[in-house]
């Protein structure tokens, strides 16, 4: 599998890493391959022993994921995956979800506004269309990461960049969907995610839908 590392860690802005992590000692540059490319980290020992790795990228700096960048939330990159879909699935009552790209990601502590850490994070780019005679009310609700074992891996939805929830008929809208997992996972073992959406049916009650999305064999170079 070619993989999408783009990862480049320098001694710029060092001393401002450290203001930040207060008193650190040693510094050291460490190296070595990661299945098809080459990564450079700096390393930090802070006081306690345990090693901070700091990156150059933050995520403010991928498009794909810069609308969960908030003032005080913008962790650093430590690696990532892309992956160009085509998938589009029609059997849910009207409507048609397109997904045209994947892009996944590992973060050194993703803290949310609750304060819980997160540290692997995927954002789905799509196209959702109604093409029913009426209104639908809809928004993501859950998805699971399928890893290579069948292992499924929980994640939680960015409800709060979901800005329309009523899809209205004959329309659509696209963006990105986010999801954030707790644990880091080895991204090239992430072969695709199940997500499930949520609607009111035309009597108001609640129905939902799962779509299992696969990612391509081989990642975008």
């Amino acid at each position: 599998m070619k993989l999408n590392k783009t990862l480049v860690i320098t001694m710029i802005g060092l001393g401002s890493a450290a203001a930040l992590l207060g008193a650190c000692g040693k510094t050291e540059e460490q190296s070595g391959d990661v299945v098809g490319g080459s990564v450079s980290e700096t390393v930090m020992t802070d006081d306690s022993g345990d090693d901070i790795v700091v990156g150059s990228e933050s995520l403010k700096d991928d498009g794909y994921f810069k609308d969960i960048v908030t003032d005080g939330i913008d962790p650093r990159v430590k690696d990532k995956i892309s992956y160009a879909t085509d998938y589009s699935n029609s059997d849910w009552d009207g409507i048609t979800l397109d997904i045209t790209h994947a892009k996944l990601v590992t973060v050194d502590h993703y803290k949310d506004k609750d304060g819980k850490n997160f540290k692997t994070l995927l954002s789905l780019k799509y196209k959702i269309k109604n093409e029913d005679s009426s209104d639908k009310h809809i928004t993501p609700d859950k998805a699971e990461m399928i890893l290579s074992d069948g292992t499924k891996v929980k994640a939680q939805t960015f409800f709060d960049t979901w800005d329309d929830e009523i899809l209205t008929s004959n329309k659509h809208k696209d963006g990105y969907i986010h999801f954030r997992m707790e644990d880091e996972e080895k991204l090239e073992n992430i072969k695709g995610v199940d997500v499930t959406f949520k609607a009111k049916d035309d009597s108001g009650e609640e129905v939902s839908h799962t779509y299992k999305i696969d990612f391509p064999l081989d990642a975008e170079e």
